[in-house]
């Protein structure tokens, strides 16, 4: 549900469910929207000055006034409203040369929600906070009744505000929660400290919630300014953890699950056993999943490929001494888990 304070984006197109389909795709991530199926209705909207726009998302081939008309007339109406152009194949080089008229920008149909949230996310920050307040309020709700953290209903209500249905999986973080505790017996730690660095670990991301959706869902690589914002997340997941002292040990995850053996990790540059147990079990485990996922870029790879490169950067990203536990276990254990918290789910365990 959007909040009072929203960016609101003005969806324009003669296609009803192509109009639902974005105006679902921008509600869900926290922007507030205006349908439009008539052009001349929008610029009505716009000639309200109490009627809030933050920007104008607009097809360009429609019935009576086409968008490029609509966007002349929109920039007379209100000169500062970024408007994204949608086009189909054949509008491409219209929509290119429209950008010399005035549009900010243009999509490519089919439209991906990445696409659509990476384009509007150029132009409107989207607002956090009232997901932010929601997460703690969460951790609040878990603290006063603890259970098992990967059934617990405030736990997934943490992952429906971060909406990792759409860029990181509930499983995956499931998943290597369940492989943190794995190991964590290997390693001879008390039960206490395992449900600790069990919590930690499903909770590594917490922090992404306070990146921008253009950043967080860049198909793209990114750039080195938009790395810069990236790396904010594991000191974003650390202040909304500071309220909860009872939670220390696992915000120590959250805040070191990107630190390296060999000081070359982030944010702060800890070197070997300067970083917490639990986030350097983190790291080797986080590893392990990523190469047994399929990726855009290429497939899973087996657990053997994933302990053979996970051997080449012991004493380097890694701890030696973990890695040399973490080799150890059994492949069967670590392929049952993986079985039992895949990907997509049809289980019904997804924080829907």
């Amino acid at each position: 549900m959007p909040s009072e304070s929203a960016s609101t984006v003005l969806v324009v197109d003669d296609d009803e469910p192509i109009r639902d389909y974005l105006s679902a795709v921008l509600s869900f991530e926290g922007y507030r929207t205006e349908c439009f199926g008539v052009s001349a209705e929008a610029l009505e909207y716009l000639g309200r000055p109490d009627q809030p726009a933050d920007l104008l998302l607009t097809d360009i081939r429609m019935p009576g006034m086409g968008g490029l008309e609509l966007l002349s007339s929109a920039k007379r109406t209100r000169p500062n409203l970024p408007v994204v152009l949608i086009s189909g194949l054949y509008e491409l080089a219209l929509a290119i040369e429209a950008l010399e008229y005035g549009a900010d920008d243009y999509l490519k149909k089919p439209v991906r929600p990445a696409d659509v949230l990476t384009t509007v996310g150029k132009y409107l920050q989207h607002d956090t906070r009232q997901e932010e307040a929601a997460i703690q309020r969460a951790l609040e709700q878990y603290l006063a009744n603890r259970s098992d953290p990967l059934a617990s209903e405030p736990i997934r209500t943490i992952f429906r505000s971060l909406g990792f249905r759409r860029y990181e999986t509930f499983q995956h973080s499931k998943r290597v929660a369940a492989l943190c505790r794995h190991f964590g017996v290997h390693c001879g730690l008390s039960e206490e400290t395992l449900n600790r660095v069990e919590l930690g670990a499903l909770l590594h991301d917490i922090g992404k919630i306070g990146i921008p959706r253009n950043i967080l869902l860049k198909p793209g690589p990114l750039t080195e300014d938009e790395w810069r914002v990236m790396r904010s997340h594991p000191s974003i997941g650390r202040r909304l953890m500071e309220p909860f002292a009872e939670l220390h040990e696992e915000a120590a995850v959250v805040y070191g699950h990107h630190e390296r053996w060999d000081g070359l990790g982030y944010p702060q540059g800890l070197i070997a056993e300067q970083i917490p147990l639990a986030a350097r079990m983190f790291a080797i485990v986080d590893t392990f999943d990523a190469i047994t996922s399929d990726r855009p870029y290429r497939p899973a790879q087996s657990i053997h490929t994933a302990k053979a490169l996970i051997a080449q950067e012991s004493d380097r990203q890694f701890d030696p001494q973990l890695v040399d536990i973490f080799l150890r276990i059994p492949d069967w254990d670590l392929d049952e888990i993986r079985r039992r918290h895949p990907d997509h789910a049809g289980d019904g365990s997804t924080p829907e």
